[in-house]
């Protein structure tokens, strides 16, 4: 039985999408193009992540303009008529998905048409404006919609009625990132020696070095918390780095504090093998895939209220707190750190659901 032919529409390819896109080429005859591939993130390593596609076309589309930050493409007309697709996905309500939708209500294509969006609540209750005009406009000439969370999926329902919603979060399949844990002890032992973390307790943040991640309300919270037998590592590059090292040596705590630089693929998922716990004090947060990496290295997250993926945090793997709260950030960074002191000799998958149990909504979405 041949399978649909899909069209899929996306940024660029983020390591975390790698799996739910091969388990979609499962279902579907799938191509995807890539819309801003020149973003961050893919460009570093585009040659290594494209090479994990299994099976599955892929197209850059550069020509064109931005709206604000997004981008408009031309060809994606010439595109769907030359792809003939049966199924068409698309990411967030840009202008890519708003072609689409007026593409299919005016009849010049005939597919089912599915978005998908990494609002969390807040994001969704917010929209206003010209968004909010955008995503009324897209949805009510799509046929479904694929969601994060079940509280997000909630808030669709509850406003889009006729919509069929399924969840599927930024999620990676265990086996996919289990895999990499052979190359481990070789990796921890050049940290060790590097960085001088033999037989140091570590606290591991790891992301972009931008506001919206809440590092120095991180570095506040850590100077105060008067914790001395923990080294907090930062893995990651962005703009604030200098501010932030710049930060840490005014709270007197820069010999506390490790900048551990970019890592990618074996070398960055080794990070959480060697670490206590993982700690995301995010401002803001659509969803947050390194809950779910960390989670299945068996490394305990205590992540901010204000991420996407709360669902994947149960009080058996970690901690939900507001960041924004000094005195709470504080107690809890002092509590969290006597709870994890030490370390499993044999860290388990502490994710509370599977991979297949959600990615499973690409394949329920087409079905009548």
């Amino acid at each position: 039985m041949n399978k649909p032919k899909a069209l899929v529409f996306y940024q660029y390819l983020p390591p975390w999408r790698i799996d739910v896109f091969n388990e979609m080429g499962k279902y579907y005859d799938m191509t995807i193009a890539f819309t801003n591939a020149e973003c961050e993130g893919f460009t570093y390593n585009r040659k290594e992540l494209l090479g994990k596609l299994k099976n599955i076309k892929t197209i850059f589309l550069n020509k064109g303009l931005k709206i604000g930050n997004r981008p408009l493409r031309w060809g994606i007309f010439k595109l769907i008529k030359s792809e003939k697709p049966d199924v068409v996905f698309s990411h967030e309500y840009s202008p890519t998905s708003i072609l689409v939708a007026l593409y299919k209500q005016l009849g010049i294509f005939h597919y089912k048409y599915y978005l998908t969006t990494s609002d969390n609540t807040q994001m969704a209750e917010s929209s206003s404006g010209l968004k909010a005009k955008a995503r009324s406009y897209v949805l009510n000439h799509s046929d479904g919609l694929i969601v994060y969370s079940d509280a997000v999926k909630q808030w669709y329902k509850k406003h889009f009625k006729q919509l069929k919603i399924e969840i599927c979060p930024n999620i990676q399949d265990p086996d996919s990132l289990l895999s990499y844990r052979k190359d481990f002890s070789k990796i921890h032992e050049r940290y060790k020696r590097q960085f001088k973390l033999e037989g140091k307790n570590i606290i591991l943040f790891m992301g972009r070095l931008v506001e919206v991640k809440g590092l120095d309300l991180l570095l506040n919270a850590f100077a105060k918390s008067q914790i001395n037998d923990y080294v907090l590592v930062i893995v990651g590059e962005g703009r604030l780095k200098e501010k932030l090292i710049e930060q840490s040596q005014q709270l007197n705590i820069h010999n506390k504090v490790i900048f551990a630089g970019f890592y990618s693929g074996v070398d960055l998922y080794a990070w959480y093998d060697l670490a206590n716990f993982f700690i995301l004090p995010s401002r803001y947060e659509p969803f947050g895939a390194v809950v779910n990496e960390a989670l299945v290295y068996g490394c305990p997250v205590i992540a901010s209220k204000y991420i996407g993926a709360v669902d994947f945090i149960t009080q058996n793997n970690g901690k939900l707190f507001d960041p924004l709260n000094e005195k709470e950030f504080i107690t809890t960074l002092q509590s969290i750190c006597k709870k994890y002191k030490t370390i499993p000799m044999s860290k388990i998958n502490l994710m509370p659901c599977t991979f297949n149990e959600y990615v499973s909504a690409f394949y329920k979405i087409n079905q009548q």
